[in-house]
């Protein structure tokens, strides 16, 4: 009795300790356990779905033999002969824009389609004709927010499913039907929908490609959509009608049926011995009204932009000829567009100011040492003034445009490449080929020289500024019966040769017309 309680000896009780054998047998047993079980499982699946396959009318797959009746031929050739004959004429059809504008544009309101005929080009550039340009853009951007409040959240999500609805059916006329069909009728010809078809059973691995294929459009086949409106866009599109609207009515009832019973998905399931067998669908997301909008205003604006600019370009053009006689005007040397074109290889923005600099240059030397040269010395030498100050003034406005234009020259020289700054950057161009630092250098120069030219061409529109208003005081002061500023009128016309109020005010013009047409290049 003691033994019987001893714990020394109760392990004689115990099952023995399992062998390093005995437990690599056990666990074999366990998986071939178990994948006996998920083949049984897999089996038992397959069986089921057999079952419903069978019951399936009409019949198009054979469970025991695993071939495809020629009742699944037919249903393929139904569909062949219903979308076959749109495929060449709408080719390419998925990826057209003009396609998405149509189906957004047939869903307009009356009112809508009044604001969208205003916010084309031909009417905007009409309004641009009759009004001033911060009117204009008032106008627009009151028409277009107008546009935009008529597509609310309905209208929106209407038209974004027509689309989504016209590219499965896109998707449905593009599938390749004839290669399919081929395999049940190698006689059957290309095109040929009144063709009396001799489809053979066939063993299913031959389709199933192709049967995933399709059931990746299939689920997103809605039979109830009304596919009328859808038509109309296509007819539209090509000035045809496109698909037959009775053989579709039918096409989709007979689709809807289908999609209902999952039997192709069964039938590809028992193809592939795979009862869980899924095919990805394809998504139908796209959103198109959002990107009409957004790029229908962005067109809109860009055209204002281009008024904007052909206005000013106008604006500029008709100046420059009252100046000069003509729009074109090339006085500098270096300072050039065809500089430009070397630091446009480097990727280097460039000379900014050539244009409105070589307007100064020949306004400095064709009008001011001469027009306005011819004035001063009438006004300043001989003339008996009042007041001191106008006459400081107008010789202080006089000399500093002489100066500016003393120093636009050299500006312009020390660009050559027998000067410093052009040597300078000759260098800088050919290191920055391998030299980053030179380039960025290059940059740096070429910043500095465009700020010089921009503050040359500031300079001078003020220095004209000043002129321009002691000249405004001299034609007042001319036109009164007792002048009070310059009081030797009829001394100083006696100098000249020339009408002297029609000399200020031809002067006076040529600056404002300069003035105004500086303000264009710098703020």
């Amino acid at each position: 009795m003691e033994s019987m309680n001893n714990p020394a000896n109760s392990g004689e009780n115990k099952p023995a300790p399992a062998t390093d054998t005995q437990s690599f047998f056990q666990r074999l047993l366990s998986i071939v356990s178990g994948a006996d079980d998920k083949e049984k499982e897999k089996q038992k699946l397959l069986k089921e779905i057999a079952k419903g396959v069978k019951k399936s009318k009409p019949r198009y797959y054979s469970p025991k033999n695993g071939s495809v009746d020629p009742n699944l031929a037919r249903f393929f050739f139904e569909c062949y002969k219903t979308f076959g004959p749109a495929q060449a004429i709408l080719s390419h059809a998925d990826s057209s824009k003009t396609l998405k504008i149509i189906i957004i544009e047939t869903a307009f309101s009356p009112e809508q389609e009044a604001l969208k005929e205003k916010l084309s080009e031909e009417a905007i550039r009409a309004k641009a004709d009759q009004t001033d340009f911060k009117t204009l853009l008032q106008s627009i951007k009151t028409d277009i927010k107008a546009f935009f409040a008529n597509f609310d959240i309905n209208r929106i999500n209407q038209v974004n499913s027509d689309y989504q609805s016209l590219s499965v059916l896109l998707d449905l006329v593009s599938f390749d039907y004839f290669f399919l069909l081929k395999k049940f009728d190698s006689a059957l010809p290309e095109a040929a929908f009144s063709y009396n078809p001799r489809f053979e059973t066939i063993n299913g691995s031959y389709i199933i490609d192709e049967l995933k294929d399709f059931l990746e459009i299939l689920p997103a086949v809605d039979h109830q959509a009304k596919w009328d409106p859808i038509l109309d866009v296509l007819r539209i599109y090509r000035g045809v009608e496109v698909i037959s609207r009775e053989s579709l009515r039918k096409l989709m009832q007979q689709m809807g049926q289908t999609k209902k019973s999952k039997t192709f998905e069964k039938i590809a399931q028992l193809i592939e011995e795979d009862p869980f067998l899924k095919v990805k669908p394809r998504i139908y997301k796209e959103k198109i009204v959002e990107a009409y909008l957004s790029g229908l205003k962005m067109q809109t604006e860009m055209l204002l932009q281009k008024i904007s600019r052909e206005r000013k370009t106008s604006k500029i053009d008709s100046l420059a000829k009252k100046l000069f006689g003509t729009a074109s005007v090339s006085r500098l040397s270096n300072y050039s567009e065809k500089a430009n074109l070397l630091f446009s290889k480097k990727m280097i923005g460039g000379y900014i100011y050539i244009t409105p600099l070589n307007y100064l240059k020949a306004f400095l030397l064709d009008f001011v040492k001469k027009d306005v040269r011819q004035l001063t010395d009438i006004l300043l030498v001989p003339a008996r003034w009042t007041n001191n100050i106008p006459s400081q003034q107008l010789s202080e406005a006089f000399h500093q445009l002489l100066t500016l234009s003393d120093e636009l020259m050299k500006f312009d020289t020390q660009l050559s490449e027998d000067e410093e700054n052009g040597k300078k950057i000759k260098s800088l161009m050919y290191k920055s080929e391998r030299d980053k630092n030179a380039t960025a250098l290059l940059r740096k120069i070429v910043k500095e020289i465009n700020d010089q030219a921009r503050t040359l061409i500031i300079s001078s529109a003020q220095q004209c500024i000043t002129l321009g208003k002691v000249l405004k005081m001299i034609m007042e002061d001319y036109g009164k019966q007792h002048p009070e500023l310059i009081i030797n009128w009829r001394e100083l016309q006696s100098r000249s040769d020339k009408n002297i109020k029609e000399m200020i005010l031809a002067v006076y013009k040529q600056i404002y017309y300069f003035v105004q047409l500086m303000q264009f290049f710098v703020k």
